[in-house]
């Protein structure tokens, strides 16, 4: 995605974000809006961040930016006179090589100046921009993590788009502090100078030609806007298709579950249509454009014609009248490139407020405020007072109203109630991410809001529902609650949370990293990280959102243990039974008062080639598309060779030859310019058509081979959903990319090469040999300083990356990094993270003054060799000046043209990259094939299940032992429950009947047939799956329960919503079960996203019902009538459940014990009883009713 794109849907968010701000309560200060100053705070906010060093630097950087500009115009006031000299000397027998001489010492006193310049602006720039802009993102991020909860609840739903404008917006300025200003600058002063040097030649030319600069700042302008306009429609288009990527990678394993491929497919081809239109219309317009560009020529047809007339009736000269066209035209496209840079100037300015805006934002619940009391010693005594309190960003739903609860010091309080009641915001008050409309808070006696927020929040520890980890170590996870914790402390924590005896296991240990939110790590585990990351800064007062829901009870109780510790600790179940051995219960009923009770007891082929095979069907607009880039590339010699011969016909004698003559050449050029304009369009229109399907094609083989792979592949680090995305939008583009603009340049360059060269070597091939020498030269100049800038960019969008993970990890877990107050540990770890980038950047603005220097100089110096050269051939009669100025002008020109095809060639070894990518994920066979044709497709199955001596270990973790040995016998229609410890492998055995994994030894069988011996696809249709953090998608509560079922009746899916006891829920919601569920549910509690995930099995009437703790997240009212449901559905039905509540699976035929992968015990409730004391089951419900529940 480019800096503009990126910028416009940045600006479309904030629109959005200040929508809902007005809609909302606002309950921040005037000063503190981050939408109330919309007006911009001009050019000068981007360079706000700039010290004093960065002001020398900018105004050296200004000094040679203009000089750099002035070299052009000079350089073509030198050529006219050398012209003049050779012209004129030729047509009267005096040809002299003094003045040529001169004139070519002076261009290359030129050249040198023109080195200085550069260097100085290259350097200056680059080094700057590097400065400024690593300043403004520390800046920013320690501005951003200042911030109150609130702020980001008003400013959209997901908190990643705060660090992507951080992102897109630092990396926007820097591109233009490094190179768009001094862009500007040169081609400001180019502009100024090359028509002071038309004026002070032949003013009344450069007088005339004056008002076309207009015309020739029209194609800039165009292509700046209306491409840059198309390209965020194009790419907002795609991200609809993205969209649907990203949830279907993300929710692989619901995908297969429910057999979605199909589906998924046909809606993400339906979303690629718009953006192939609007790709194709792209084509036609960037064709009109850069066809507009054929203006020159036509310009070229006045100055033939005028000059003429300055010629004869002005006493003019051809090599002055050249000088000043060229200056015109020259200066005219600098101008329109310089304004081109100014909707860049825009974008940077409307970053820089929006960073500015943050920077001097002050919340109202400022984490940095110093100012409040530190209480000596704290008793932990807690109490609210009629508190109201209602979430800023849905004002209308009160969550507490007239709330009143009193936590006595040294005692324990669980907080009951169902999904919604309000739990999870009284944490939140405690913790002041928020604070309450009315009523007050009270800690020992004193209102929290006057006690210091910094160290309030180091008087807490807290574990959330979902625990949020970050991508680094265990140990540093752990560091988290303590920076200055010892190693000792560290694995205290970890016992303390019955951590440490996995860890240990673990091949790295403490050092293990635990991948992206966890990813590497169990439900369990997770959990007890986060346990031991709340542990280890000894808190006063624990916060625990239903923090043990994930536990086995040997770790329910040992953890318990170390919990009870704190003088005080609040906990939040959705479950009544489970808070029965608490000191104090209250049970929270939303707006009502809630209640507290005493409690006595205790409860690669050929890439390209393959590549051109899938772009047949589109090879007639190929065809075309190859003709016309072949007949633009032999535009410009031919256009030169024109050029030429003009400015030689003015040094004729004959008056009325030269009329004769410049009359043709100017209908010459007004012939090029129309056919120029028409090639443009019918180019890239063409290479459009084919480039855009040619993508849809390779997007759709990418989509459809990727979901048939195994959710093994998924499990893997670089197969993350946003590496996924990654690769279908960057790698995907890149093949358009250089199936239309690469591949079309290409030919024009070839085309440009073949015929400028056989051109120069007919008409002087003397002159031509010594040119195409050195002409390599030339093309390394402008190719390594285009080269140069496009990896300076690609290095700073590198560099930003690595830092950026670690900010935008910070802001997806703020409420983590706020209640622990972690600040200044993530900003240092953003630091250190730019570093490398930092001083790499200074090593390259060196590089960067020094390659546009000698490309500048050396590109003048061969420029001087060709015009002395020349003049010797001429003087001796070898060739004549027409001669000369033709030959010297083609192969001139066509350098240019080279150097810019030369330019590409990172962007064609990306393009290969790309193409080897995807056709490595394309060539890749699958582990476990869904799709295969001798695979038996019944259409009915008794729900047999079988394992024989199953051996098994994760291929993320291959040298971690899940299953050793497993073998089980489940019969048809019968109900079978796997309890055991965290991490014993009982969600491992819902996956390998789900076949997500194969194991590595033994068999698995349904129906006496091995589970391989299936057509997956057609097995999946038979198997429900309702996991422990169910997946929901973005589109209504409809739509999610009715997912994965053909043709299912509304009355069907209310009454699947009424036996998972979610449709008087969804009937309370504004708009029903046309409800959006959000990003993964995110507008849902967890409670209401498991019933709904619950309905949607129960709606697919599966043979094999899998449910792994399917009843975690729901309060004791919901958990009673979803098990009546859940009865009722699994009548008859095999079903396997896996549960850490004892007491909802003792009703199951079959109750199978699993201890470190291997089965202990198996038997119903009652026999595994009675082997007493001795038994793993009986030690396991013993465990648990000491510490939640009755046998």
């Amino acid at each position: 995605m480019s800096d503009t794109e990126i910028i416009n849907q940045s600006k479309q968010k904030k629109e959005k974000r200040c929508q809902m701000m007005e809609g909302a309560k606002s309950t921040e200060d005037p000063d503190s809006s981050v939408c109330k100053n919309k007006g911009s705070g001009g050019i000068w906010t981007i360079f706000m961040h700039a010290d004093t060093t960065d002001m020398w630097l900018m105004t050296f950087g200004i000094l040679g930016a203009v000089g750099d500009g002035l070299s052009t115009p000079i350089m073509l006031l030198l050529t006219g006179k050398i012209m003049n000299s050779m012209g004129n000397g030729a047509f009267s027998s005096s040809l002299s090589t003094d003045d040529i001489d001169k004139n070519v010492v002076n261009v290359l006193y030129v050249a040198c100046g023109s080195f200085v310049a550069s260097f100085i602006e290259g350097y200056c720039w680059t080094r700057t921009g590097a400065k400024q802009a690593t300043r403004m993102r520390s800046k920013y991020l320690k501005a951003i993590l200042r911030q109150d909860i609130e702020y980001f609840d008003l400013n959209g739903a997901s908190m990643a788009d705060v660090i992507t404008s951080v992102s897109s917006d630092s990396l926007i300025i820097q591109d233009v502090l490094s190179e768009k200003v001094p862009n500007f600058i040169t081609n400001c002063a180019s502009f100024f100078g090359s028509f002071i040097i038309g004026f002070i030649r032949v003013w009344r030319l450069a007088l005339a030609l004056l008002p076309t600069v207009v015309l020739l700042i029209i194609p800039g302008l165009m292509y700046g806007r209306i491409l840059t306009s198309l390209a965020q429609k194009t790419q907002t288009e795609f991200n609809k298709a993205g969209a649907i990527i990203e949830q279907a990678i993300s929710s692989i394993r619901t995908v297969y579950s429910f057999v979605m491929e199909s589906k998924t497919m046909t809606e993400f081809t339906l979303a690629l249509e718009s953006s192939v239109k609007l790709g194709i219309y792209q084509g036609l317009i960037k064709g009109i454009t850069m066809g507009s560009n054929s203006i020159t020529y036509a310009i070229w047809t006045l100055v033939a014609l005028y000059g003429t007339h300055l010629i004869i009736n002005h006493a003019a000269q051809g090599g002055d009248i050249f000088a000043t066209g060229y200056s015109v035209v020259n200066g005219g496209l600098a101008f329109g490139m310089g304004l081109s840079n100014v909707k860049y100037f825009a974008e940077a300015i409307s970053a820089s407020d929006r960073i500015v805006e943050v920077i001097k934002r002050v919340p109202k619940i400022d984490s940095e405020n110093s100012r409040g009391e530190s209480l000596e010693s704290v008793s932990g005594e807690l109490e609210f007072r009629e508190v109201e309190f209602s979430y800023p960003s849905r004002p209308m739903n009160q969550i507490l109203k007239d709330f009143n609860l009193k936590v006595p010091a040294g005692q324990t309080m669980a907080l009951v109630g169902s999904s919604g009641s309000g739990k999870s915001t009284v944490i939140a008050l405690l913790e002041r991410f928020y604070d309450p409309d009315r009523g007050e808070i009270l800690l020992d006696g004193i209102n929290i809001r006057k006690l210091n927020l910094k160290w309030l929040r180091e008087q807490m520890g807290l574990v959330s529902q979902e625990p949020a980890l970050f991508a680094t170590s265990i140990k540093e996870n752990i560091l988290f609650g303590k920076e200055d914790a010892s190693v000792g402390e560290v694995v205290a924590a970890a016992k303390a949370s019955n951590a440490h005896d996995f860890i240990s296991q673990l091949p790295q240990g403490y050092d293990t990293r635990v991948g992206e939110r966890g990813l590497q790590m169990s439900g369990g585990q997770k959990q007890r990280i986060a346990i031991a990351r709340a542990i280890v800064r000894s808190p006063k007062i624990l916060l625990l959102d239903e923090a043990t829901s994930a536990l086995d009870s040997e770790s329910e109780q040992i953890v318990q243990a170390a919990l009870d510790l704190a003088s005080v600790v609040l906990y939040m179940y959705a479950n009544f039974i489970l808070a029965r051995h608490f000191h104090n219960i209250a049970a929270v009923a939303g707006r009502e008062p809630c209640q507290s009770s005493e409690q006595k007891q205790h409860l690669l082929v050929p890439s390209f080639w393959r590549m051109f095979l899938l772009s047949m069907p589109e090879w007639k607009y190929a065809a075309i598309g190859c003709f016309n880039a072949f007949i633009v590339g032999g535009i410009q010699p031919f256009s030169a060779f024109t050029m030429g011969s003009l400015t030689s016909t003015y040094f004729l004698r004959d008056q009325n030859e030269i009329k004769k003559k410049t009359t043709i050449h100017s209908l010459i050029f007004l012939f090029i310019s129309i056919f120029s304009f028409l090639t443009n369009i019918g180019q890239h229109y063409s290479f459009g058509v084919t480039g855009e399907y040619l993508t849809k094609q390779v997007r759709h083989l990418m989509l459809s081979k990727m979901l048939a792979f195994e959710v093994g592949w998924f499990d893997q680090e670089e197969n993350s959903p946003g590496a996924i995305y990654s690769q279908f939008a960057n790698d995907t583009y890149m093949v358009k990319s250089l199936v239309g603009d690469r591949m079309s340049l290409l030919i024009q360059t070839f085309s440009a090469i073949m015929i400028a060269f056989t051109m120069g070597l007919i008409i002087a091939w003397r002159l031509a040999l010594v040119m195409i020498t050195t002409q390599p030269i030339v093309i390394l100049c402008f190719y390594y300083r285009k080269a140069l800038l496009k990896s300076m960019s690609k290095d700073a969008v590198k560099g930003q990356s690595e830092s950026s993970k670690v900010a935008a990890e910070a802001i997806s877990n703020l409420r983590t990094v706020t209640a622990f107050s972690s600040q200044d540990r993530i900003l240092r770890l953003f630091d250190l993270a730019q570093q490398g980038f930092y001083h790499q950047s200074m090593c390259q603005s060196w590089l960067a003054g020094i390659v546009l220097g000698l490309s500048q100089c050396l590109m003048r110096c061969t420029f001087a060799l060709a015009l002395w050269y020349g003049s010797r051939l001429t003087v001796h009669g070898y060739i004549t000046p027409k001669s000369l100025f033709q030959t010297y002008l083609i192969l001139v020109t066509t350098g240019r043209v080279i150097a810019d095809a030369g330019s590409m060639t990172t962007d064609l070894a990306k393009g290969t990259d790309a193409i080897s990518s995807i056709f490595s994920m394309l060539d890749r066979v699958s582990q476990i094939e869904p799709e295969d044709s001798n695979g038996s497709r019944p259409e009915k199955v008794s729900g047999k299940l079988e394992f024989l001596n199953v051996d098994f270990e994760y291929p993320a973790r291959p040298n971690v032992i899940v299953l050793k040995g497993f073998s089980l016998l489940i019969e048809a229609g019968k109900s079978t429950a796997l309890v055991g410890k965290s991490g014993s492998g009982k969600s491992t055995i819902i996956g390998l009947i789900e076949r997500f994994y194969d194991p590595y030894q033994g068999e698995i069988k349904i129906d006496g047939r091995d589970i391989k011996s299936y057509h997956l696809r057609s097995l999946r249709r038979h198997i429900a799956l309702v996991e422990q953090e169910p997946m929901l998608f973005s589109g209504s509560i409809k739509e999610n329960v009715a997912y994965g079922i053909e043709g299912v009746m509304e009355t069907e899916v209310e009454e699947a919503a009424r036996a998972a006891n979610a449709h008087d829920f969804i009937c309370r919601l504004k708009d029903g079960y046309d409800t959006l569920c959000g990003d993964r549910g995110v507008q849902l509690s967890g409670g209401q996203k498991q019933r709904i995930a619950i309905a949607r099995a129960i709606l697919k009437r599966p043979t094999i019902l899998l449910l792994d703790e399917a009843t975690s997240a729901l309060d004791s009212e919901s958990e009673k009538k979803v098990k009546e449901a859940l009865e009722r559905v699994m009548d008859r039905r095999t079903s396997i459940i896996v549960a850490h509540r004892l007491s909802t699976i003792q009703n199951c035929d079959l109750i199978a014990v699993l201890d470190k992968g291997v089965m202990v015990e198996e038997g119903n409730h009652r026999s595994l009883l009675d082997k007493g004391p001795s038994g793993f089951y009986y030690r396991l419900l013993k465990l648990q009713q000491n510490t939640k529940e009755c046998i």
